[in-house]
């Protein structure tokens, strides 16, 4: 069972589309490290998860409940 999960989720600021489409599946009891040159996304993906910024697409859910989905680009 995973606790958390994204399906192709894309974030922007403004017209400035940051991440195009990532997916991740994160575990109960795992460690994840998000590693990346300065600028590639590391905090926007974070914002994006944390609702700080929203995504534009894609499909984000904790624990099985859907907390933004089915947005369309």
């Amino acid at each position: 069972m995973s606790d958390l999960e994204l399906e192709n989720v894309h974030v922007s600021y403004g017209l400035s589309h940051i991440i195009f489409g990532i997916s991740l599946t994160v575990k109960a009891g795992e460690i994840v490290c998000l590693l990346g040159r300065n600028g590639v996304g590391k905090t926007t993906t974070l914002q994006g998860i944390m609702g700080i910024n929203q995504p534009s697409s894609g499909v984000i859910r904790y624990k099985k409940r859907t907390l933004r989905g089915n947005l369309p680009l």
